[in-house]
């Protein structure tokens, strides 16, 4: 893979922050890491294309500080699990084996053992990390049909060797995240998805997947300019409305319709999968999974449950 240009940079202000979510829309309550700015895959749709400055990877040279924003969120006493990622800026991976950022992560997380660490990535090799890895690290991928990662996803692996990458993080005693994000509409979609969903409940143990993410595609204006320019026909299927955020998104109704069939189809895996919402509405929770969500309070609160019931006393 050709990199970009990279900087290692000491960065300005906090590099622990709170997800920013989305105003009036429900959010999970994650923290992320800005460990690294920019991103060496090169998928169509990416957000980041409409919010960094240039192509330059960039990257903190200050794990101290790091850590010390930790522990004193960690320490902080906050009632709930917190869960920490780096893939907000970046994806997780994508450099790692080359540049090894996340290592002191994954050994910080593994020693300290009271809250979790989730590396979320669209390429499949984690092998540098795996003497490292332990429980309290969450390897997480991306998924999408491979039609759609062929056409959009460019540079980024196959969603075979992600999924297979995720059952070897599973072997490795780790659980594991999946994120049907973002969930495009184009011809076909729907059978693209029964095929992944059987992939998923083929390959992996449903037991070890901690959480599962479902989020359609959303973009702010700049991005959608790009993408009518360069004629992505993939992304612009579908009614789209501008949402109070200013971000594109398809209308709640198609939004609702393609949660109901992910979440029936995983189901049908096993029903105690964990499922949750990206940046969505409480009514649309009500409608597309029968869940009544009545704030950010309440799903985070589903999490703590979530985690504690998995990790029983080792958090």
């Amino acid at each position: 893979m050709s990199l970009q240009k990279v900087e290692f940079v000491e960065m300005p202000g906090s590099i622990v922050r709170k997800c920013p979510g989305t105003k009036h829309h429900i959010c999970c309550g994650y923290q992320t890491i800005d460990l690294v700015e920019g991103c060496v895959l090169s998928c169509s749709y990416c957000i980041l294309k409409a919010y960094l400055r240039d192509d330059v990877i960039r990257i903190s040279c200050n794990p101290e500080s790091i850590i010390a924003e930790l522990d004193g969120m960690i320490d902080s006493g906050s009632e709930h699990v917190l869960r920490f990622g780096t893939g907000e800026l970046s994806d997780s991976l994508a450099i790692d084996r080359r540049y090894n950022v996340n290592r002191f992560l994954v050994d910080y997380f593994g020693e300290k053992k009271k809250a979790i660490l989730e590396l979320k990535s669209k390429w499949a090799d984690f092998s540098h990390l795996a003497a490292h890895l332990n429980p309290y690290t969450v390897i997480s991928f991306s998924v999408s049909p491979q039609r759609f990662i062929d056409a959009e996803e460019r540079r980024t692996s196959p969603v075979h060797k992600r999924l297979k990458a995720a059952r070897l993080a599973q072997d490795r005693g780790c659980f594991v995240g999946l994120h049907f994000d973002p969930v495009v509409i184009y011809d076909g979609f729907e059978r693209d998805y029964r095929y992944l969903i059987a992939d998923v409940g083929r390959i992996l143990d449903p037991a070890r997947i901690l959480w599962i993410s479902l989020g359609t595609l959303r973009f702010p204006p700049a991005l959608y300019g790009l993408l009518l320019e360069r004629k992505r026909k993939y992304l612009l299927t579908g009614e789209f409305i501008r949402g109070e955020d200013g971000k594109y998104r398809y209308i709640k109704t198609e939004r609702i319709r393609i949660y109901r069939m992910l979440y029936r189809l995983l189901k049908n895996i096993d029903s105690n999968l964990f499922i949750y919402l990206c940046m969505e509405r409480a009514d649309v929770w009500k409608e597309a999974l029968g869940i009544d969500m009545k704030d950010s309070e309440g799903l985070i609160g589903l999490f703590d449950e979530r985690i504690k019931n998995v990790y029983g006393g080792m958090l």
